[in-house]
């Protein structure tokens, strides 16, 4: 049976909290999010920054915390506050698999996890399908969340229900995760410095990806 009362999800905005997530208001897009939640004189000196995560042949694979889950860290800035995600993507699920059962985890180096996306949710059924958020969608107020001081964000994706273990469920053909955040009164360091803390932090994710036979996505 089909555990599908384990899916995420708060209210149909798709995004949710995995553990103890607090009940949200309806999500909506983030624009005038500052002016509603930041003193003026902070909020004239916020960086707000796009991130765009490529998704395109990511695999996903086992329950969450597995290891051959993929798991990919993002560089943003220290002490950054994740404020919103969008996605425009497409998702393959292999028969018996479940569109619904792809997730992604967002967390930091120190928590693997804050908010969860299931971007097929309600979809129970296996196939092709594409997604789309039709913008940025805000976490404020509620589900937003702060990454380290290293600047990183870490993404895992994941099966909420696992068909075929140690193997891949589904896979992201093609896409985009977009990822809002914030550094009040902050300055977003060069590339240049991110490169070099890049290559000090060693924050290349885990590409455990295994697959079963020829790929019929």
């Amino acid at each position: 049976m089909r555990l599908s009362q384990l899916r995420p999800g708060v209210a149909a905005a798709i995004a949710s909290a995995l553990f103890a997530a607090p009940a949200a208001a309806a999500l909506a897009p983030a624009d005038g999010f500052v002016a509603a939640n930041l003193p003026a004189a902070e909020r004239a000196s916020t960086v707000v920054t796009v991130t765009d995560f490529d998704v395109t042949g990511i695999f996903s694979v086992d329950p969450f915390g597995d290891p051959l889950n993929e798991v990919f860290n993002i560089p943003l800035a220290p002490n950054a506050s994740v404020i919103g995600i969008g996605w425009d993507v497409t998702f393959f699920a292999d028969a018996p698999s479940w569109l619904s059962e792809a997730v992604v985890a967002f967390g930091s180096s120190s928590t693997p996890v804050f908010v969860t996306l299931t971007v097929g949710v309600g979809d129970d059924f296996p196939g092709t399908s594409t997604y789309s958020s039709g913008g940025i969608i805000s976490l404020v107020p509620g589900l937003d969340f702060a990454v380290d001081g290293d600047g990183i964000l870490r993404l895992e994706f994941f099966e909420s229900f696992d068909d075929f273990p140690d193997d891949w469920d589904g896979i992201w053909q093609s896409g985009t995760l977009s990822i809002q955040w914030s550094v009040p009164g902050g300055v977003i360091p060069e590339p240049a410095t991110w490169a070099m803390m890049i290559a000090g932090f060693g924050l290349v994710g885990m590409m455990a990806r295994r697959r079963r036979g020829t790929a019929t996505a």
